[in-house]
């Protein structure tokens, strides 16, 4: 049966606009996709989100990504500039979670208390960042020069909650200063009420308790490697306990602060480090935390004053109040007249 030449001119007419329909139709797709690309780019590499990070600080599943936000992008360009340009002064550095991150004011407020209080010049710098692991940690350590310095790796029941990982961390290039960057995202402006912080309790304690049991054993021993990898690098390794609200928490986390107290303990003595908690003696309110983990402004100050106070003795013990000697030429290396 033949085709209606009416028929037939208007299928000819038809196929091209079909084809230019679809090809706008792809171009608009590959448009709509590189926004999103560039819009997604811009949230982890620009500033600090200003709203509240839903980061519980106890062992959130790891978003997508290496740590994820600003502050894994903060700490990734410390470590890029630091090994790019070793500072002459000692470095003294805090790893960890978002915990780590809310618990001191500033980089600049915690070197500057630290000469205050007779230390020497330092280079100090609070690489916390949510939801990070302790196998992030042994790879952004890695990273660094062979240098004099004080690492506190912090510690709370978050930290034995990741899986096993083999992260590989893709640093960015070195730069003469360190992007604007916002280091807190809490503050007392806002925090969660005694019900709220006890209903993440019970959270905690039905979903991410299995979850710190599971990845015990394995969170342990990349501590280990973490403490050996330090020590690598020429770096000075202590085992600090990090903030938690005690007053609305009570007993209901003995059990996991008991296990991975006695471990830390275990594991300081048989790597000669020490193993730091403030969390009795800074006797923190309820009212200084966010949430169960993080600090806002006046639990802060009083955070920092300690870990400065501990930061100057370490200084001391590890002989590193005094500056670092120049390095001597060899008399088959000293150059002729």
């Amino acid at each position: 049966m033949g085709i209606d030449p009416q028929h037939r001119s208007t299928a000819s007419t038809a196929r091209p606009r079909a084809t230019a329909a679809l090809a706008w139709t792809a171009c608009l797709l590959v448009v709509a996709t590189l926004l999103g690309a560039c819009s997604a780019q811009a949230t982890t590499s620009g500033a600090a989100a200003t709203g509240v990070a839903a980061d519980s600080g106890a062992g959130a599943a790891p978003s997508a990504g290496a740590g994820g936000g600003n502050d894994w992008s903060h700490a990734l360009q410390v470590v890029a500039n630091l090994k790019a340009q070793p500072p002459a002064e000692p470095i003294v550095c805090l790893l960890g979670g978002s915990a780590a991150r809310e618990s001191t004011i500033s980089d600049a407020s915690w070197a500057a208390q630290v000469k205050d209080l007779g230390g020497p010049s330092v280079a100090a710098y609070n690489l916390g960042s949510r939801n990070r692991t302790l196998a992030q940690d042994v790879e952004l350590i890695k990273a660094l020069p062979k240098t004099r310095g004080i690492v506190y790796i912090g510690i709370n029941v978050g930290r034995f909650t990741a899986p096993p990982s083999h992260p590989t961390l893709d640093f960015p290039k070195p730069t003469a200063s360190l992007p604007p960057y916002r280091q807190h995202q809490y503050s007392q402006s806002k925090i969660l009420s005694v019900a709220k912080k006890e209903e993440l309790l019970r959270k905690w304690l039905a979903e991410r308790y299995p979850v710190f049991k599971a990845n015990y054993a394995t969170c342990l021993r990349t501590l280990d490697k973490l403490v050996a990898t330090c020590k690598s690098r020429g770096l000075h390794p202590v085992l600090l306990e990090l903030p938690r609200d005690t007053q609305v928490i009570g007993a209901a986390l003995d059990a996991p602060v008991a296990r991975f107290t006695a471990s830390c303990r275990a594991l300081a003595k048989k790597n000669d480090v020490p193993w730091v908690s403030f969390v009795s003696a800074a006797r923190l309110p309820n009212a200084v935390f966010y949430d169960l983990w993080h600090l806002v402004e006046p639990g802060r100050t009083v955070w920092q004053r300690l870990l400065s106070e501990k930061t100057v003795a370490l200084l001391d013990k590890y002989g590193l109040e005094t500056p670092e000697p120049a390095p001597t030429s060899s008399p088959a290396e000293t150059p002729g007249p």
